[in-house]
């Protein structure tokens, strides 16, 4: 298809037309000031360790008359004590102080943007000088450059954040989080619920020994919320890109597809469950899945599928995982006991050193609300 007949292609070009407009007419990030300026300003901070984010704010009147002799006066701005001991300072043509102060930015890199472009509504040009020497750049309300990065508690964040490798790590970290009240009760039918199925199904029948029998009842269709805990905590702990319910060609679906920072590798994460679950109408358990055949062969087969099918299509893929979320009533050996090659068919075992079944999810409503 001709980009021409494309309407999403049309639509993206609409979006940017004022972008696109004041990048190739006589915009102020076109002039000669502004590309030294923003030359110097990456070069002093590569010349000057720092390890905060600053922010440089210019009038563009002062910027069309930046100094002839601004290489000595940016690196002299970089020394003062004024620039050392405040987040933001405004400075003259001849990179002067004029003004500063050490106000906190917003948190939230999102809310810092807005803020920092707030800041050129009335003809001020905002340059953010990042620590690793890249520079973002606000004219006229709008963001610019090549910083990904607004706040240092934004980056500090996603240091902490762990890379594809240690997502055995994360999950055994999620293990933990599953076993607290906030977290596993969204999964269990409430105590209010239970009741009421009491109410229902077995009024002759002890209420309180009703509720503590069906404690592990899940919500209808639980593995779409197993499915988004996970992937939200992937999302928050680690530095990958996480997708959910990616089509292959075949239109089967990943539940969760995963690719490194860089974008190159790829991994994925099929969910499944096992235990009992009320109805679609909410008066009486269920769906019931028990280990065998649901995770074993079943899942296993179709997670080896998936591979076969990912690298059919040429992609880059590493490793399938199966992960099952075992909420059933008693305490039962792990879903995986006893897998093999043996529970996929023969041609496709030769993508078996692909899968690996991640060790049982466990979820116990230990005590209901």
């Amino acid at each position: 298809m001709r980009f021409s007949d494309n309407p999403e292609f049309k639509r993206l070009l609409d979006e940017k037309k004022h972008d696109i407009m004041q990048r190739t007419s006589d915009g102020v990030q076109e002039t000669e000031p502004f590309q030294r300026l923003l030359s110097l300003l990456t070069q002093c901070r590569r010349k000057i360790d720092e390890h905060d984010f600053r922010l440089v704010l210019i009038s563009k009147i002062d910027l069309s008359q930046l100094c002839q002799d601004a290489n000595s006066k940016a690196m002299d701005l970089f020394r003062h004590t004024d620039f050392l001991t405040n987040r933001t300072v405004l400075v003259n043509s001849s990179l002067a102080i004029l003004n500063s102060n050490n106000d906190p930015f917003p948190k939230g890199d999102n809310n810092a943007r807005r803020y920092f472009a707030s800041l050129t509504e009335n003809d001020i040009v905002a340059f953010h000088v990042a620590p690793n020497a890249t520079v973002n750049y606000f004219i006229d309300g709008k963001d610019y450059g090549d910083g990904v990065f607004y706040t240092r508690d934004a980056q500090n964040s996603y240091e902490e954040l762990k890379t594809i490798d240690k997502l055995s790590e994360v999950l055994d970290d999620y293990r933990i989080s599953l076993t607290r009240q906030d977290t596993y009760l969204k999964f269990f039918v409430p105590k209010s619920g239970l009741r009421a199925l009491h109410a229902l199904a077995a009024p002759q029948e002890n209420e309180n020994q009703y509720v503590d029998n069906h404690k592990h009842l899940l919500h209808n269709k639980p593995e779409e919320l197993f499915r988004e805990d996970i992937r939200n905590y992937i999302k928050q702990h680690m530095k990958v890109v996480v997708t959910r319910e990616v089509t292959l060609e075949n239109l089967d679906r990943l539940d969760i597809e995963l690719t490194d920072e860089v974008g190159n590798d790829m991994y994925f994460i099929e969910i499944k469950w096992v235990g009992e679950s009320i109805d679609a109408d909410g008066n009486r358990p269920g769906t019931q899945y028990n280990a065998t055949p649901r995770i074993k062969p079943n899942a296993v087969k179709q997670v080896v599928e998936y591979i076969d099918e990912l690298l059919k299509e040429k992609q880059n893929i590493k490793l399938g995982y199966l992960a099952v979320f075992d909420a059933r009533k008693e305490d039962m050996p792990d879903t995986g006991t006893g897998v093999s090659e043996n529970d996929v068919p023969e041609e496709m075992r030769k993508h078996f050193h692909r899968f690996v079944k991640l060790k049982d999810f466990r979820v116990k409503n230990e005590n209901p609300r």
